[in-house]
């Protein structure tokens, strides 16, 4: 039973992955890292972007129609 396998486990370690990028990007760049920093909105673009073209593919559309 452990890891997790499957669709639950690949959206774990998907969303824990994020979790550790955006607390390196905190660490290394501070306050411009933070809600309402220029940092925070780009990393929080590419997050959603990702997460739609993930499923557009999902729904066999072309994933570039979710970026």
């Amino acid at each position: 039973m452990c890891p997790i396998h499957g669709r639950v486990g690949r959206v774990t370690v998907l969303i824990l992955i994020v979790c550790l990028v955006y607390g390196a990007l905190l660490s290394v760049t501070g306050e411009t890292a933070l809600p309402r920093g220029n940092l925070f909105a780009i990393f929080m673009l590419f997050v959603c972007c990702t997460a739609a073209g993930w499923l557009m593919g999902m729904i066999r559309l072309p994933p570039l129609l979710g970026k």
